[in-house]
This record gives structure tokens, sequence and C-alpha cells, in this order.
């Protein structure tokens, strides 16, 4: 028996006392992680979405299309369920506990990892039928249940969440540990035998619940196993890649795997040196690459590269903007990448994750404008208004080209406030959307924040919680002056939105038949819901700027303000800008109940909202809102002096 085997029988021994239902347990989670798993009609519905999206990538001339993307989150890891911290990794597969070896099954929720696997199964019989093959992108080494490591404290690896944005350490194991290599292998090799379509693998590290020991970018900084302090990075990066390679050999694969740090910021640490990475990259062979070089001489990895979970575009939460990415016009390149170097077979990869409608979209846009990628921007551009007559007619075709266009602008000019897409932090990770404005929100009932506090992404308590720019512990809008060039970036988008906006309404208006005037209104709505959540957002950050200004001068209102005492400025601004957010709020729940179309990207059922996702009940959250907001305009009296007219 192995060490990790006998500390396994051991830990079960002192958990439940009983050495013969720790085996019998064993031996049935072993046959279970293979059987199938019954899939739920909403499963069998995404399977069907999967293999209509995966016909189109096909038709498009792809190779290889990503088989990680949108596969049911992984809940069970929100543990405990007032952390928010897990909401980064639950959407990225690990193979490790989805095919967890016999030593871990019973840390993992086992159900999950197979109705998992089935799905993936599933994805990979359907990319057989249209002789696709398959590309896996998830992040590694990933975080594992404490559990497990109170079970094997010799495999903890480093601590890799984010201190101020989780409530628990958490820690990824140590792949220095021999032992922790032989379970990734035998991981590994189990979902290749369920699996055998994929060929490639892309691995975001050093972010989302992942890390190496004793890398400098870890976010609490340089810290992992004691025992292997001392080992070249280049060492412990490439035995790690290495044995995951060999281990798809042994089960006869041949696959491709990219590692890549995370892209760091100018306040991060890089994860790797430059000699560091030059050492690893010198360890490896052809087919593994870390931070785009490719083994062992350097070389470009021009591969397949790793789909973003998260990464939903500057617009989302509105969903269904059918908008061509200009930036490929400009550019000359394709979206279906065409890679030949040195003799590697070209690969075409196709993200799944956008919309089916919008994927179809993009899908018209290429075959309608590939022919000109090779020309200059002019000739780009005239492709492009081509596909315009063909979507609305030629008398409409200039109004629908200028709408892509200030629309691409409105994207560019929102990159200003990335921490993060700044709709989706705000209106999604900080519940900006139906969270109220008011002056004092310690004072809200349990009951009145129900519906938000448990989803803002808050690991802290409530006096970081209530704070509206207070978002994952940045506060990267905080302050006036913050407010102010907040502000300006609004003012310069909504315009361009708004413009659009006419454009998308005059095409409606002379659409030739009801289908396509029902098109344009859906998509005219869209934009009106996304002019009132940039409004929000705007409202939001200065809302909590002027707040923050007064209760820190602490002047205390006059309680018998003389007769002719008018509003003071800051008073008037504050008052208007939480009336202003108010109205904006009626205006997005009227689109949102009287439009039979998605909106806004809502879960389908309650038990789906997460940190990540808005619930189905929104417009009943607007209204809350809105009252709350409403019922507390008499707060503002103990801030300010009265006006006495």
């Amino acid at each position: 028996m192995s060490l990790l085997r006998f500390a396994l029988f051991l830990s079960l021994m002192l958990i439940v006392f009983a050495p013969e239902v720790a085996g019998a347990a064993d031996g049935k989670a072993a046959t279970r992680s293979n059987a199938p798993a019954v899939l739920s009609g909403a499963d069998a519905s995404d399977l069907a979405l999967f293999e209509r999206k995966a016909a189109l990538a096909r038709r498009l001339g792809a190779t290889h299309v990503p088989l990680t993307d949108g596969l049911p989150v992984a809940k069970w890891q929100f543990q405990p369920p007032d952390d928010p911290y897990p909401a980064w990794f639950i959407q990225r597969p690990d193979f490790l506990k989805l095919f967890a070896p016999a030593e871990l099954q019973p840390f993992v929720d086992m159900e999950y990892a197979r109705r998992i696997a089935t799905i993936l199964e599933e994805r990979c019989l359907i990319l057989r039928r249209l002789g696709l093959k398959a590309h896996w992108g998830s992040n590694i080494p990933q975080v594992l249940p404490e559990a497990f490591f109170t079970a094997y404290p010799q495999l903890r690896g480093p601590r890799v969440d984010q201190p101020n944005r989780s409530r628990v350490a958490r820690f990824s194991p140590c792949v220095d540990q021999p032992e922790t290599l032989r379970l990734y292998a035998e991981a590994l090799k189990g979902l290749l035998v369920r699996c055998p379509e994929i060929e490639s693998f892309a691995f975001l590290t050093q972010d989302s619940g992942s890390g190496f020991c004793w890398v400098p970018a870890l976010y609490p900084g340089l810290n992992g196993h004691s025992d292997c302090k001392d080992r070249p990075m280049a060492e412990r990066i490439a035995s790690f890649l290495l044995v995951l390679q060999d281990a798809a050999k042994s089960a006869g694969h041949d696959v491709e795997i990219s590692l890549n740090p995370i892209t760091p910021r100018q306040w991060m640490i890089p994860s790797f040196s430059p000699e560091q990475l030059d050492a690893i990259v010198h360890r490896l062979p052809r087919g593994i690459a870390v931070q785009g070089r490719e083994g062992p001489d350097g070389r470009s990895y021009q591969r397949l590269g790793s789909s973003d979970a998260y990464a939903r575009g500057a617009f989302y939460p509105v969903v269904g903007l059918v908008i061509p990415d200009v930036r490929w016009l400009r550019t000359g390149r394709a979206p279906v990448a065409r890679l030949e170097a040195d003799g590697v077979p070209v690969r075409h990869l196709i993200s799944l994750r956008p919309e089916e409608a919008v994927m179809e979209f993009n899908a018209r846009v290429y075959e309608a404008t590939q022919a000109s990628l090779q020309g200059n921007s002019v000739e780009r551009l005239a492709a492009l208004r081509i596909f315009a007559v063909n979507e609305a007619g030629e008398a409409q075709a200039d109004d629908l080209l200028e709408t892509w266009l200030l629309l691409d602008d409105a994207e560019r000019r929102l990159e200003a406030l990335d921490f993060g897409d700044m709709l989706q932090f705000g209106h999604v990770l900080n519940r900006w959307v139906n969270r109220p404005m008011v002056p004092f929100p310690t004072e809200l009932s349990a009951d009145d924040k129900r519906f938000y506090r448990p989803f803002l992404f808050q690991a802290k308590g409530d006096e970081q919680a209530d704070n509206l720019i207070d978002i994952q512990a940045m506060r990267m809008y905080e302050g006036y002056g913050a407010h102010l060039l907040f502000q300006r970036v609004i003012e310069t988008v909504v315009p361009g939105v708004e413009g659009a906006l006419k454009r998308t309404r005059k095409i409606r208006d002379a659409a030739p038949d009801e289908t396509a005037r029902a098109r344009w209104d859906l998509f005219g709505r869209r934009l009106e819901a996304l002019v009132c959540l940039l409004h929000s957002a705007d409202h939001m950050v200065a809302y909590q700027a002027q707040l923050d200004r007064v209760k820190s001068l602490a002047v205390a209102p006059e309680p018998n303000p003389p007769l002719g005492a008018q509003n003071s400025w800051d008073r008037t601004d504050l008052l208007q800008t939480a009336r202003q957010e108010i109205d904006n709020t009626v205006r997005l729940l009227h689109l949102l109940q009287n439009t039979p179309q998605p909106i806004l990207d809502l879960a389908a059922i309650p038990g789906e909202e997460t940190i990540m996702r808005l619930g189905p009940d929104l417009p009943a959250q607007l209204k809350r809102k809105i009252d709350l907001m409403n019922a507390h305009w008499q707060d503002y009296d103990r801030l300010f002096t009265a006006p006495n007219p």
C-alpha cells in the first residue's frame, strides 16, 4: 500500500471509526466514478446547442473546438458557502477533480464529476461524428479541498487565493511531490479514455485559484512547500508538464500543452523572470510551450490558445448585440487562425462561448469578408459595407455600417475603465444593477439586502460590502477625482451608443417585413438597456464619491434652518444622482417587462444565479431597489441642512 493510500485509510478510520465502511466507500466511489450519469433535459438541450455550434465551426473550416466552454459550474466548491472566491474557478474545469483518482474521490462531489464527465464524453461523440478534434482549456494546478490536505499534509502546495478576495486560505497541490504527479497522470489518463478527441491543452496558472510553489506572482506572496523551496523553477515547471505529456502518451495520445501565467498588469509581479522562462523552455520538447514560447528553442507558440470562461465582452450582461469585430477588418487578422510553421499542421480554433446568434452572425461576417482580409483597410471596410447591404438592404446599409463602427468605438473607449470588463464587474460582480443607493446602507435590514448581498464579490465585512465601488477589494474608481474621470469616459461612450440606437430605429422603421422589423426592434431595445447600464454605472461611482466626501467633512446639519435657507450644491448633487438612478432603473425595468426576448443574461432558474450571473427574478429586484430608494429620502436630512425657502 502506498503512503498516500495508507494516509487515506487512516484518515477515514479516524473520521468514521469503522475501517470496513471506509474500504467499502472507496470501492463504491471507484466504481461509480466511471459510470455515466443520467443527464437532465437542460443538459440534453446544451448538447444540442454544442452540436449546432460545432457544425458551424466546421463550416468555417475549423478543425478543433473547445470542449470545456459553457459547462455547468461546480457550485459544490463554494465551501464555506459565504466565501465568494470560488466564483473564479468553478467555471474552469479541473480534470483532477472530474476524473479523480480513488484517493481524491471522498473529497470531491462525485455526482457532479460523473455528470460533467458524461457531458464531455457526449460532446466528444458529437465532434467525432463531425470529424472534429477537441481542445481543453482550464487552470492548473487548481485548488483542492482543505479536507484533502488535512488527510495528506505532505501534498499541500502554495496558498493561491487572493487574500483580499477570499475568506479562507486555499491551496493547490505541490507538483514537486511524486505522489501529486501520480495523481495528475492518473486523472489525465482517465480523461483521455473518456474523451479521446482531445489533442491540445491550454492552462492558465497563477490566477483563479491556481499556482505553483515559490512563484513570485502568487497572490498571497512567495510561498510553497518547504521541502521544494530550493528546487530550480525550471525543473518544477518542466517536470510537471512532461509528466502530463508522458501520461497522455502512455494512454496512446500525442497532445500539445500550453501553460500561460496570468498576464501581469503594471502593479503585478511577473510569474517568471526572463532567465527562468529561458531555462524552463529549454527543458521542454516540441509540443509543450510556456508563456507563448515552445521548447526546446523558445520559438513562438502558434497553435491553440486558452479560452477565458469569464470574458464575455465589454457590453455584458447585455446579450444579443451582434456586432462585427471591426478590429478583424482593421488588422486583417481573421477570426479563424490559419497557422503553419515548421511543418506544423494547420490548426483552426473557434471558440464556442458566444451566444448562438452571435456566433452565426460572426460566421456570416467572416464568410462575407474573408476575401478582403489580405487587402488594405479601405478594401476590408468596403467588404463590410457589402455585408451590411445583405443584412439591411442597400438603402439602410450606411446606417448599419455606422452603427457597427459607433459600437466598436464605444467598446474601445470603455477599455479605459477595464480592471476587468467594467459593466460585468460593476453590474454583476457588484450588483450595481439591482442594489439600492441610500445614504446609510448599514441601516438596511437583512431582508432589504437579501436579493443582492449574497451575490456581491466581497470577502470582507459589511463596511466594504456597503461601499458601492468596493469591487473585489480594488476600489479602482474611488474618490471625487476618479468619479470625474469615470464620468468623462461615460459621457464619451453614451452619445455613440445613442447614435447607434437612433440609426437602428431608422433601419427598423424602414424594414420590409414584420420579421425584419422585430429583429431591429429587439436590437434597439438591447442598446437601450446598454445605455441604462452605462448611466447606472456613472450614477453609482458619482454617488459614492459625493457620499464619502460629505461624510468625511462631518458637518452637522442645522436642526432648525432659518427661513430662506437653500439647498447646498452637494445636497442637490447627491439627491439628483439618486433620482436619476431611480428613473433610470424604471426605464430598465420597463424594457425587461415589455420585451419577451432576452435582453440581459439571466439564469434560467433562481438556483442558477451566482456571483457571476444575474438571476431570473431581476425585474422584481429592480422594483425592490426603486422602492427602497424612495423609502429613504428623509435620510438625506441627517447629512445636510434641509432647505427652508
